[in-house]
């Protein structure tokens, strides 16, 4: 032993080996301390993450082809109506229709006496038969140099006065019968047999019912999709659906409440359908891909948004809703691609990027998403608990 301490006080780099050996052991020791010590912490941290995943179910759904459309809700109204008037005066001798009778254009609706037309027509008539004779003598007279320009021109005159006065009461006598202006009904009528009637006074209204008119008021976020001639379909408070074009779109919106009139035509030749009935009224836009989902699955994201929430690789992803159309079985989305696993259980309990563990429903290809098939609410949040 003296001999070693001997040897390593000659020789003092041995001491430093030594040392450096243990120091060496020391610090290797502490790391793989140290990295046993990570892993088994990362692995109780995975473990923990793992078991605090929330659990969802998704039901994998399937887009198709939807037509989005316009709804809108109008009233059937006449394509035209006009009311009738008295263009003569006299007593009504006559009355041909009663209210609600279909009439022809030209058919007549009633008579008014005419005997003093007729006398003063005979009148009339004599009187210009005597301006003829006057102006022939006149112009005689004229040739020979024994009229002068002045009564030539008189004569001249008072013939066309006559000609004039025999045309309008031609003209009056015609007006004693009233005809109807179109095809349409007669919908109110003012007289009855033996009224006396004034130049003005109101005789009938005429209504005008093919094309059968729906009116409906579009707001101004989809007047643009709409055109002249754009096909439409209404379906009448008795559920018949009647189809037509759109004819006429307001070209200034309504003061009150920024929409815009539009007027659909429809054939009507039997007036099946009367004016004045509350009317859906669908304009069919362009076809999209979407899927039917039921309004249980909708949910709120933290900006107040609403939409339905999606699962992507594990992950939750909000959706905000495009809605294409609407159903009694449910609503059609937009925006979601062809292939959608939609949450339908648990999407209150998670957010949008939250890692979640999914199960699927059975089956789940959509079809049953797709009748409106709602689980119980509280036996499937129970389930999710016990997961």
């Amino acid at each position: 032993m003296s001999k070693l301490m001997h040897t390593l006080r000659l020789q003092p780099y041995w001491i430093a080996l030594v040392i450096l050996i243990l120091l060496t052991f020391w610090v290797a020791s502490g790391m793989l301390f140290a990295e046993q010590t990570d892993n088994a912490q990362a692995r109780k941290e995975a473990k923990h993450r793992d078991a605090g995943l929330v659990s969802v179910r998704a039901e994998r759904v399937h887009a198709q082809p939807i037509t989005r459309e316009i709804n809108l809700y109008g009233r059937t109204e006449p394509n035209r109506g006009v009311t009738l008037r008295s263009e003569v005066s006299g007593l009504v001798v006559k009355v041909y229709v009663t209210e609600g009778q279909r009439v022809k254009e030209g058919e007549p609706l009633i008579d008014i006496e005419t005997s003093d037309l007729v006398n003063r027509l005979k009148s009339a008539k004599s009187t210009l038969a005597q301006r003829k004779i006057e102006l022939e003598g006149a112009e005689s007279l004229g040739q020979k140099g024994y009229q002068s320009k002045v009564n030539l021109a008189q004569a001249q005159a008072n013939l066309e006065t006559a000609v004039s006065e025999v045309s309008t009461l031609d003209l009056a006598l015609s007006k004693s019968t009233l005809r109807a202006p179109f095809d349409g009904i007669v919908n109110e009528r003012h007289v009855e047999l033996g009224d006396l009637l004034k130049d003005g006074d109101e005789v009938a209204m005429l209504v005008d019912l093919d094309p059968l008119i729906i009116t409906a008021d579009v707001t101004e976020s989809d007047v643009q999709a709409l055109t002249l001639g754009q096909k439409a379909s209404g379906r009448m408070i008795s559920n018949d659906i009647v189809t037509g074009t759109i004819r006429y779109i307001s070209s200034v919106s309504d003061m009150g409440t920024n929409t815009f009139n539009v007027e659909v035509a429809i054939d009507n030749p039997d007036t099946k359908y009367l004016a004045g009935m509350s009317t859906e009224l669908s304009v069919p836009l362009k076809t999209t891909l979407a899927v039917r989902i039921t309004p249980s699955v909708m949910a709120l994201d933290e900006a107040g948004n609403l939409g339905v929430k999606t699962v992507v690789d594990e992950h939750v992803k909000f959706i905000p809703i495009d809605i294409v159309k609407s159903d009694s079985q449910g609503v059609w989305l937009g925006g979601m691609g062809e292939i959608t696993d939609v949450i339908t259980l648990g999407h209150g309990f998670v957010r949008d990027g939250d890692k979640v563990k999914v199960t699927y429903a059975e089956g789940g290809t959509g079809q049953q998403q797709a009748a409106g098939g709602t689980p119980n609410t509280a036996q499937s949040s129970a389930d999710l608990q016990a997961q």
